[in-house]
């Protein structure tokens, strides 16, 4: 029943679409990584990607990589609220699991998870959709280095700045004043970011642990760059946070391509399949 209850809103939310006042940096530069990542997949990944959502218009992959922000302020969904982000200590360089995700329930982990759900062969056709939902949007997440950030300030959250005379949080500014500011909506930010040279990563095969690098690369600029000398934002600042933003939504997009590159690849499914063969395998009378 509970499976089939999330099957109809995640269906629903497809339909019905967002509100254009809610995660508008997430509306907008999430969507852009989704279609990003699937104009870089290789054939065979994007006709199984096709098979998983049924269609890959521009409509669906926006909805269903912000699927995961529409939903986790419910109580069906409120559980996924962590998987948002992840805290490493100040003065930190490297993630630990232990020390920074010992539930496994962060960003890092989420990323690992649904990438093995989407890969599965035997899960089912929804638990394939939602993982390329959860997938896409966590990818963006760990990309945004204020999801990597602290705890002490709630990643950014508790820094009141001042962005062309309207008074926000650091996060806020991130999330949604820059792009806003610079571009207006995912349509202007999707047609200014197609016209950079995308590194497609080829040859490359993506592993887990490329994700703790991932996540220490975003710590790194929260350690480094993302906070400015002053709550005013000046124009320095805002022209370095630009480029760096655009940086990381490229960053994003290629790296969710291969991600899903690899996950869908034959070979890929078929040591998927062979492993769960493994594990299912009744044991000979002599090995028992």
């Amino acid at each position: 029943m509970k499976t089939r209850l999330r099957h109809i809103i995640f269906v629903a939310f497809l339909a019905i679409g967002m509100s254009n006042n809610v995660f508008a940096w997430d509306h907008d530069g999430h969507g852009a990584i989704g279609i990003l990542a699937v104009n870089q997949l290789q054939v065979d990944a994007r006709l199984k990607l096709h098979e998983i959502l049924g269609v890959l218009d521009e409509e669906t992959l926006i909805k269903a990589c912000n699927w995961p922000d529409a939903i986790r302020e419910s109580a069906e969904w409120e559980w996924s609220e962590p998987l948002h982000y992840v805290n490493l200590p100040r003065g930190e360089k490297y993630y630990s699991v232990a020390r920074d995700c010992p539930e496994r329930q962060c960003v890092t982990e989420a990323i690992k998870n649904y990438a093995g759900v989407l890969s599965n062969p035997v899960a089912s056709g929804e638990e394939r959709r939602q993982a390329f939902a959860w997938l896409c949007h966590f990818t963006g997440d760990i990309h945004h280095p204020l999801h990597a950030g602290f705890a002490d300030d709630r990643g950014g959250n508790d820094v009141e700045v001042t962005f062309h005379g309207k008074s926000m949080d650091l996060h806020e500014f991130w999330d949604q004043g820059l792009i806003e500011h610079r571009v207006g909506d995912w349509k202007n930010l999707l047609a200014l970011l197609q016209t950079y040279h995308i590194n497609q990563m080829a040859g490359e095969n993506w592993s887990e642990g490329m994700v703790d690098d991932w996540t220490e690369e975003s710590h790194q600029l929260v350690e480094t760059v993302i906070y400015p000398p002053n709550s005013e934002i000046g124009r320095r600042y805002e022209e370095e946070s630009w480029e760096l933003a655009q940086q990381r939504i490229l960053t994003a997009a290629s790296r969710l391509a291969l991600i899903i590159n690899t996950v869908l690849s034959n070979q890929f499914a078929l040591g998927a399949q062979a492993e769960l063969l493994k594990q299912t395998q009744v044991p000979k009378a002599d090995e028992q």
